[in-house]
C-alpha cells in the first residue's frame, strides 16, 4: 500500500514538473511570438515613416521644379510681354502686335504644361493608357517612343494611376534631358495577379551614384515606394537604362 502511495506521489510530482515545464515552454513561445509581432510592427512603422519621408521629398522636388518653370518660363514671358505692352510705340507697330500675339498662346501653353505636370486632369476621364499615349504624342520626333500592352489593361484606383503616370512622365523627362537616347519603350503587363511595367531606353545609361542621388530618379523611387511596389534598375554604359516596376493586383 505504501509503495502505491509513493508511486502516486512520484507520478503527481512528475506530472507537476511536466505541466510546469510545458507551461513555461508555452509561455516562452507566446512571448517569442509577441516579441516578433512587436518587431514586425515596429519595422512596418519605420517603413511607413520612410515612405512618408520619401514622398515628402518628392513633393518638395516637384514644388521646386514647378517654381523654376514658373520663374524661367511664365515669369520671363510675362516680363517681356509687360515691356512690350508698356511701350507706347507698341500699339503703332504691326510687328510689335505680332510679337504680343505670339507670346500669349505660348503663355497659355506654358501654364497648361505646368498644370498637367501637377495633375493630369484627363486621366480620371480617359484613363491611364490614353493619358500615356497623349504624353507620347507630345514627344519630339527625335525620340521614338512606343507603348506596348501585352494584356488588356483594367482601370485601377485613381491615386495609383496618377503615380504610375508620373513615374512614366519622370522617366521620359530624364531620357529627354540626360540619356541621349533615340528610342524609349513603355511595356505594360496587367494580369489578374500582377501589374508590371518596364521602362527602357537605348541611351548612354546611368552610373550607380546617379541612380541613387539624381533628383528625377529619386522622385521615381519615392513614387514607387508610395504604392508599395517592387522595382529594379538596370543600366550599362552606352547600353541604355531599364526600370522594372511590379505591383500585385488584388482583384
Amino acid at each position: 500500500m505504501e509503495v502505491k502511495i509513493e508511486y502516486i506521489v512520484v507520478m503527481i510530482i512528475v506530472l507537476s514538473i511536466i505541466i510546469t515545464t510545458s507551461f513555461a515552454v508555452y509561455r516562452a513561445f507566446v512571448q517569442k511570438i509577441l516579441k516578433e509581432k512587436s518587431r514586425q510592427h515596429q519595422l512596418e512603422l519605420e517603413y511607413q515613416k520612410e515612405v512618408s519621408l520619401q514622398y515628402t521629398v518628392v513633393q518638395e522636388n516637384e514644388r521646386k521644379r514647378i517654381a523654376e518653370m514658373l520663374h524661367d518660363d511664365v515669369g520671363n514671358k510675362l516680363n517681356i510681354l509687360s515691356l512690350w505692352i508698356n511701350n507706347e510705340d507698341t500699339w503703332n507697330n504691326d510687328r510689335s502686335k505680332e510679337i504680343i500675339s505670339q507670346q500669349i498662346p505660348e503663355l497659355i501653353e506654358a501654364v497648361r504644361t505646368i498644370s498637367h505636370t501637377l495633375y493630369p486632369a484627363n486621366l480620371e476621364k480617359f484613363g491611364l493608357i490614353l493619358e500615356i499615349e497623349s504624353l507620347i504624342a507630345m514627344v519630339n520626333a527625335s525620340l521614338s517612343t512606343q507603348l506596348i500592352l501585352t494584356h488588356d489593361y483594367h482601370r485601377k484606383d485613381l491615386s495609383f494611376e496618377v503615380k504610375i503616370y508620373h513615374i512614366v512622365q519622370e522617366f521620359l523627362t530624364n531620357v529627354i534631358k540626360h540619356a541621349q537616347a533615340t528610342q524609349m519603350t513603355i511595356h505594360i503587363r496587367d494580369t489578374h495577379s500582377l501589374f508590371a511595367m518596364i521602362l527602357s531606353d537605348n541611351g548612354i545609361g546611368f552610373t550607380k551614384d546617379s541612380v541613387q542621388n539624381g533628383i528625377g530618379l529619386s522622385n521615381i523611387n519615392g513614387r514607387i515606394r508610395s504604392i508599395n511596389a517592387k522595382s529594379k534598375w538596370k543600366s550599362r554604359e552606352e547600353k541604355g537604362t531599364k526600370l522594372i516596376v511590379a505591383f500585385p493586383n488584388h482583384e
